[in-house]
């Protein structure tokens, strides 16, 4: 378990393989590669993030040859590691990816001058069928993402629209919450000035934390 913050948001999904390659390597942890002319790594992430989202609840599944020393391997890594990125936990997997059902995030948008209006704005938009023009694997068609919403809650605070959401996570109904800033965006015919975007849980169907 991991977080990704700071300057690291902007990293692509593959950078953040490159990268823990190199500090599995330099951490000396016995990995299990993959046969064929190419070998690799066996490693898998959970809901890899978009670019320009913070995390401080990732995962990433490790294949290992033997049994290994989860408190050596969580101090061994985290020092080979750049500064925006830290090893939360390290521990023999209890779960699989594919049961991580919802993620939770915490958004700050700023308007600049109309951010209390886009406030006002975004108490209701999210609570009623909200409609966008959603990519999928055949192509974009227009969804009323409203169902794939599990809650929200919507605030102006410290002089930002805060939106603290629980989206769907699933590989049929992933939902990024990219879509809700675009819609307020859409909404005030202009796009927030700033924006911060924090993933702040992974969970089971029934809502209980992922691990």
């Amino acid at each position: 378990m991991f977080e990704k913050t700071g300057k690291l948001q902007y990293i692509s999904h593959l950078d953040l393989l490159r990268t823990m390659q190199t500090a599995l390597r330099r951490a000396k942890v016995k990995m299990i590669y993959s046969e064929g002319f190419n070998p690799h790594m066996k490693i898998n992430f959970a809901l890899p993030l978009s670019i320009g989202i913070e995390s401080v609840y990732e995962f990433m599944d490790l294949k290992t040859e033997c049994d290994v020393d989860c408190k050596a391997v969580m101090e061994n890594l985290g020092r080979n590691l750049p500064a925006d990125m830290k090893i939360l936990d390290v521990y023999e997997a209890e779960s699989k990816f594919t049961d991580v059902k919802y993620a939770s995030y915490r958004i700050c948008l700023d308007y600049g001058d109309r951010t209390e209006e886009a406030a006002k704005v975004a108490e209701t938009l999210f609570y009623g069928p909200l409609v966008v023009t959603k990519k999928t694997k055949k192509g974009e068609k227009d969804v009323d993402i409203r169902p794939m919403i599990r809650s929200v809650e919507t605030k102006y605070e410290f002089g930002c629209v805060i939106i603290e959401c629980t989206l769907c996570a699933d590989s049929e109904n992933y939902l990024n919450p990219f879509y809700l800033t675009g819609a307020l965006d859409k909404q005030m015919g202009f796009e927030a000035l700033h924006k911060k975007t924090l993933r702040t849980a992974a969970l089971f169907a029934d809502g209980k934390m992922f691990r």
